[in-house]
This record gives C-alpha cells, sequence and structure tokens, in this order.
C-alpha cells in the first residue's frame, strides 16, 4: 500500500513526478531539438537539473509544468544552428527511397518538409513557443502559460495568430508567391 502523500520524503515525491512525467519531458525536447538522441540527452539533463531543484517541488503548484519548464529551457538552449542536418532527416531521406519514391516525388516532400520547418523556425519567438507546446506537446493553454509566463489568454491569441501566419505563408507558397 502507498504511503500518504504527506508521509512521502523529498526522493520519493521527486520520483513519482519524474516518472508520472518522464514521457513529456522527451516529447518536449524532441519538439525543439528534432532529434531522438539529443531529446533524450537533454531528458537527462532536465532530469538532473530537477533533482538539483528538489526541495522546491513541495512549493510548487504544478509539477508537470515545472518539469515542462526546465526541459523547455534545457532543448531551447542545446538548439543546434540553422542549417545542421540531423542524423534523423538523413535517415528520413533514406526510407523514403527505400519505399521506390521517384526522384521527383522525394525532392517535392523533402522541400515541403524544409519548407513547413522553415517558417515556423522563422516565427517570432512569442509565437513559435506556444505553438511547438501545444501541437507537439498537446499542453493546454494553462500548461503553456505557466511554462512560458504568459497568461493563459494570450497563449490562445499567440497560436491562433502562428496557426494563420504559416497558413498563409504555405497558401502563397504553393501559389508559386515565394
Amino acid at each position: 500500500m502507498a504511503a500518504p502523500a504527506a508521509a512521502l520524503t523529498e526522493s520519493e515525491a521527486w520520483e513519482a513526478a519524474v516518472w508520472a512525467h518522464a514521457g513529456m519531458l522527451y516529447r518536449i525536447a524532441y519538439a525543439v531539438l528534432r532529434n531522438h538522441h539529443d531529446a533524450e540527452d537533454a531528458a537527462q539533463e532536465t532530469l538532473q537539473r530537477a533533482w538539483r531543484y528538489r526541495g522546491r517541488l513541495a512549493a510548487v503548484e504544478n509539477p508537470a509544468a515545472w518539469l515542462a519548464r526546465i526541459a523547455w529551457r534545457v532543448a531551447n538552449a542545446r538548439r543546434p544552428r540553422l542549417g545542421m542536418v540531423s542524423v534523423e532527416e538523413l535517415n528520413a531521406i533514406s526510407e523514403l527511397r527505400a519505399s521506390g519514391a521517384s526522384a521527383e516525388q522525394l525532392a517535392e516532400r523533402r522541400e515541403m518538409k524544409q519548407m513547413a520547418d522553415q517558417f515556423i523556425r522563422h516565427l517570432p519567438k512569442k509565437l513559435r513557443q506556444p505553438l511547438l507546446l501545444s501541437t507537439v506537446e498537446e499542453l493546454s493553454a494553462r500548461e503553456i502559460g505557466k511554462i512560458l509566463g504568459i497568461p493563459e489568454a494570450s497563449v490562445r491569441t499567440r497560436c491562433l495568430r502562428a496557426r494563420r501566419l504559416l497558413r498563409e505563408k504555405l497558401e502563397a507558397a504553393m501559389a508559386g508567391g515565394r
């Protein structure tokens, strides 16, 4: 039988919070870094930082948001410079080739992915961050607000503006207005 929450030691409370949200930490890191290995490293660093500050956990209202904020900061600090190609992107190209797609289809798919990634990367930071947390991690506006330190209504507005801007850019690109 599990001990009551009040009887949990600091280490047990930290461990419970980590096990409940470990997958989320990886997904946040992956959303930012777009690389499995880098995301694993960032999740590990997040756990190390969370362990270092485990004394603060008792005062934390929402452990998931607290851990997510740490993961977001760690992943952003590890973000590669623009223009670098990840191993996973190279693997994806190899898989497409193995699927028997024509060179034109491969080029078209790669170009579309690069275009979408570029549009997302070039969104203003204040629009990009809530959009990534919302779409990749599927966090609520309230959780995203706590992670980013902004009001819930601002999160919803920024996500809406980011989606609208991306749609406009994609429509213009598809119409040949690049």
